[in-house]
């Protein structure tokens, strides 16, 4: 009777498991469909996001989206330019119909779309607006990474080291040849906005569909981020200062739990037995550190001059006088004691790293100019050692009424960036771009945990004791980038003329221009505490700079008839796209 009633529950017990699993299954392969409709009638380039995710997508011309569920108790959440957002629960339903009401207190907040202004109201393209304190209430000095979660649609990635680039990806993935978006800063193409400092920005504008950003022609394939930055007010207004300051720290957490040396010891005879019983032989037992035993034993010394496994204890003033780590002088001779307790390389390579940035703003005007002045300072460490960023910029946007429909203005920024120990590829970008092989928080990972950071005599030990593959010690690698330096210098703005004939009537020339020039220096330490070692000192130095310059000529008329306009913009453009030159040099001492 116990027996069925065991077999009963048994049974039960599995067939709740299994209705579970299919539940998931069948919410997670889930799509929901649906047609989002205004006063006015459908509505294209409708955000759709499910809640507290990144997921989303937008409506077609047509006002109809399609997306993929993750749950059956997943949120939608709709908004768009305009129009009041709202939340709508899925539940068990596939096929939605959403009305969105007006939101008039935004429909004339302005958009800058191509080479001109319009109010929400008059934009029908997918376009989103990211204003200033969106951005600087992100606690990151990158106006990049300030973007992300930000706007529907768009993926924000990074790799987390303080001075390197973000990838911005507004329409998705989809071309070989590059999916960076185009970037316009007060008019002015430019390669990414990393430069910019956060509190300098009035509003952001991303032009997501081809509708709104069709204009930039070909350029604009994978989306424009249009930047415009702060300007004095028009009219007399005293001087105003604002100060915004910011310190944080980024706290690299605990790394990933890895296998103590008896844990490792262990789990390493348990491959000796999976072999054996594949083979249908006895296992064979046989590790350098190890020993040959039925049951491994942990060392306590795992290299001594070239010996492994070492039990029992080592005459350390005997050994000193043997010691050398410098290859021209002789054999490599160390002696590292067994960590029994286990080290923790992603502690020994990271910490908590501090960030504060200082901007100060100056703004005011007259009945006939206005100005704005920033500048700023920002100072970052990052959570791998021996690893910092440092930007300075100043920027100055002025504008002056030459006549009652004449106007001049200028817009320019002086930027100075400087990278110290960032990781990379040498042949990479010179040791200043993304690492593209093994990083130095993955060798954390490679490294057995027996491995101490150093020898009992200071130097780095590493896996040239035997039996632990080809990882190499990563805080060796981190100290070996202490004076490793990047430098760039950066100049960009533009100057304009306006010129109002008639009213309704806005003639526009823009002179601008980007320059930027850098230097860098790398190292490379002769290595001996590896398995496979860098075999001389290696230095590489190099400079660059670049030029580029857009004269853009418009004429846009807009006037009103009551409920009817007409906005009308004719333009020509010329480009330089760039150039410049770059020198670099490396050698070795052996």
């Amino acid at each position: 009777m116990n027996t069925k009633i065991y077999l009963s529950l048994q049974t039960a017990f599995l067939c709740a498991i299994m209705l579970v699993w299919s539940l998931n299954a069948s919410a997670q392969g889930r799509r929901v469909t649906g047609r989002i409709t205004g006063p006015d009638g459908l509505i294209p380039g409708v955000n759709v996001v499910l809640k507290g995710t990144s997921t989303g997508t937008t409506t077609d011309a047509n006002g109809d989206f399609s997306l993929a569920l993750k749950s059956d108790s997943d949120v939608l959440v709709v908004s768009a330019i305009g129009y009041k957002s709202k939340e709508i629960a899925v539940g068990n339903q596939s096929t939605l119909n959403i009305s969105l009401d007006e939101e008039a207190s935004t429909l004339n907040e302005v958009v800058v779309t191509g080479y001109t202004t319009d109010s929400k109201r008059e934009t029908t393209g997918a376009v989103s607006t990211v204003k200033a304190r969106d951005l600087t209430a992100t606690p990151s000095g990158n106006v990049e990474q300030q973007l992300q979660g930000r706007v529907a649609g768009v993926t924000v990635i990074t790799n987390g080291q303080p001075g390197t680039a973000s990838q911005i990806r507004v329409r998705g993935f989809g071309s070989f040849g590059g999916n960076q978006p185009l970037y316009i800063v007060d008019g002015v193409p430019v390669g990414g906005i990393d430069f910019l400092n956060p509190g300098d920005i009035e509003n952001t504008t991303v032009l997501k569909d081809a509708a709104s950003s069709s204009i930039y022609g070909a350029r604009a394939a994978s989306g424009v981020i249009v930047v415009t930055t702060k300007k004095g007010q028009r009219n007399a207004r005293k001087l105003t200062v604002t100060y915004d300051g910011l310190y944080g720290v980024t706290d690299p957490g605990t790394g990933q739990k890895m296998l103590n040396p008896t844990d490792f010891a262990t789990w390493t005879w348990n491959a000796f037995k999976n072999d054996g019983f594949q083979s249908g032989k006895a296992p064979v037992f046989n590790h350098p550190q190890f020993g040959t035993g039925e049951t491994p034993v942990i060392p306590d010394y795992i290299n001594v001059g070239g010996r492994s496994g070492v039990t029992g204890s080592v005459d350390l003033a005997a050994e000193q006088p043997k010691y050398n780590v410098n290859p021209g002088a002789g054999p490599i001779y160390q002696v590292v004691r067994a960590n029994k307790e286990g080290t923790d390389w992603y502690d020994a390579i990271t910490r908590v790293a501090p960030l504060q940035r200082h901007s100060f703003g100056f703004s005011g005007g007259t009945e006939a100019s206005r100005y704005y002045v920033g500048l700023s300072a920002q100072d970052q460490q990052g959570i791998l050692s021996n690893n910092s960023f440092k930007r300075y910029a100043f920027r100055v946007n002025t504008e002056f009424d030459i006549l009652k429909n004449l106007r001049f203005g200028e817009n320019i920024q002086f930027t100075y960036i400087q990278t110290l120990g960032r990781s990379g590829d040498a042949e990479n970008g010179n040791g200043t771009s993304v690492a593209s092989s093994e990083n130095d928080i993955l060798q954390a990972f490679r490294m057995p945990s027996i491995i101490p950071v150093y020898d009992e005599f200071g130097g780095y030990a590493g896996t040239a004791a035997k039996g632990f593959n080809n990882p190499r010690n990563p805080v060796a690698n981190r100290d070996g980038q202490a004076n490793d330096r990047n430098y760039t210098g950066a100049g960009i703005g533009n100057a304009y003329l306006e010129y109002d004939p008639i009213p309704g009537l806005t003639l526009r020339s823009s002179l601008g221009g980007v320059y930027g020039s850098g230097s860098y220096r790398f190292y490379s330490r002769l290595q001996y505490e590896n398995s496979e070692n860098n075999s001389a000192f290696g230095y590489g130095e190099g400079s660059n700079y670049f030029l580029a310059w857009t004269l853009t000529n418009t004429a846009n008329y807009k006037k009103r008839f009551g409920d009817h306009g007409i906005d009308v913009i004719v333009g020509q453009e010329a480009l330089n796209t760039g150039a410049g030159r770059r020198l670099n040099s490396n050698g070795q001492n052996p």
